[in-house]
């Protein structure tokens, strides 16, 4: 079964035993026409080599060579582009998440079940979100109408907490203002709209690194030997579209 996808994954259809056609349709793989259902794709990139796996998602894949990451690759990179003047985060989509929840905080301070200003600082976005599923639309907006001012101001309050810095280490005041502005807020608000479609899956799966220089966005994952999880493959495929810039797979070796 595992052949037949990754030959169905280059438009090959070819001659595959009725019985392993027939598993793939039962999976939700295949549909009636023998053709690749997007779960079925996702699932054939699963089981691809990573040089595979980028071409069909459209991303980069960048080999780098001689940096000693000592078990740290994500933070190594993330040293490695901030002395190439970049900045920004590589906490994976923890800067995003916060970007969200510090631009929309008055607004999730008022709809906050417990009318509790704390918890809608220390509340995960996803789970947020989640709760608010019936109020996307005005934290939307507010996420829309935010400037770099509410941003250090919402980050300030919410970077507080010993727990939050745990969680998503590494972010400064100056890196989620360079990130918002290179964002924007209406591009923002994108993103605010599609990871509610499904917060607790669209909560994980980013690119290690978000990153800016200023004029240009990099969304870089880290790998060594391993290749892209299927939580990586379903959120890149899914908010590839509002990736400005520039996505890639940096493989240490």
């Amino acid at each position: 079964m595992k052949s037949a996808l990754r030959e169905m994954l280059d438009g090959d259809a070819g001659e595959f035993k009725r019985g392993t056609l027939k598993a793939l349709v039962s999976r939700g793989f295949v549909d009636p026409d023998a053709q690749l259902t997007v779960e079925g794709w996702k699932q054939a990139l699963v089981i691809s080599a990573l040089p595979r796996q980028c071409a069909h998602l459209g991303i980069g894949h960048e080999r780098l060579e001689g940096l000693e990451f000592n078990g740290d690759p994500e933070k190594t990179v993330w040293k490695y582009f901030s002395e190439n003047g970049y900045s920004g985060s590589y906490c994976e989509g923890g800067a995003l998440l916060l970007l969200i929840r510090a631009a929309a905080l008055e607004t999730l301070e008022r709809l906050n079940p417990f009318k509790s200003r704390q918890d809608a600082c220390l509340r995960f976005t996803e789970a947020q979100l989640k709760i608010h599923e019936n109020h996307i639309s005005e934290i939307a907006d507010a996420v829309e109408h935010a400037d770099a001012d509410m941003i250090v101001r919402g980050f300030g309050e919410i970077y507080r907490s010993l727990m939050i810095q745990e969680h998503y280490p590494g972010l400064t005041e100056e890196a989620m203002v360079a990130l918002f502005n290179a964002i924007g807020s209406a591009r923002l608000r994108q993103f605010t709209e599609a990871i509610a479609e499904d917060p607790y899956q669209y909560r994980s799966g980013w690119p290690d690194l978000t990153l800016t220089n200023g004029q240009q966005f990099l969304w870089a994952e880290v790998k060594t030997t391993d290749k892209l999880h299927m939580s990586q493959i379903t959120t890149i495929h899914r908010m590839k579209p509002l990736m400005q810039g520039t996505i890639q797979v940096v493989h240490l070796c």
